[in-house]
């Protein structure tokens, strides 16, 4: 009891409590930094290569914020085998669909591709069209080595995609 007693000094309550409060801090830089990383899942839905120069790349895209803070994106690459092609910051127009009754539109829906930079908000989606032209042409995709380079506000990070789902252009 002596011994106990003895312990439990005005120096080493304060020792104890400094400790504590450290082993604290480190639990809370390391826990903010896991729940402030990019964590995004990317779905590929599908592309098409434009048919008049086979230098056109539309791919269509779901990115998922698997974390509660908003991530930002302001650059993404396609990456095929050993080259990148910078998606278009600038709306690409896409597609268009109308709905007629008796050969008049009454209804029209023209589709773009999504601006760069943007938001995905915390546990939030944001899916489109995005787009991309090859120097060169460019016939299939879908045996190349091809990969999705993202910067972001939370680090770059690539995410390997396999894109094996061709839509024709028509």
């Amino acid at each position: 009891m002596n011994t106990i007693c003895s312990l439990l000094t005005r120096e080493n309550i304060s020792l104890v409590i400094a400790v504590i409060g450290f082993i604290l801090s480190v639990y809370n830089f390391v826990h903010e930094k896991m729940q402030n990383r990019m964590k995004i899942n990317i779905t590929y839905k599908n592309h098409f290569i434009a048919e008049h120069d086979h230098k056109s790349i539309t791919i269509s895209l779901a990115f998922e914020n698997l974390v509660k803070n908003p991530i930002s994106i302001s650059r993404i690459y396609l990456c095929v085998d050993d080259k990148k092609y910078d998606f278009y910051w600038i709306p690409q127009f896409v597609l268009r669909a109308t709905q007629q009754t008796n050969g008049q539109v009454i209804d029209e829906i023209n589709v773009h591709s999504i601006p760069l930079p943007f938001t995905i908000e915390g546990y939030g989606v944001v899916g489109g069209f995005f787009f991309t032209k090859a120097p060169q042409s460019i016939y299939t995709l879908e045996s190349a080595n091809t990969s999705l380079l993202v910067y972001s506000n939370k680090g770059i990070k690539k995410y390997p995609i396999l894109m094996n789902n061709t839509s024709r252009e028509g």
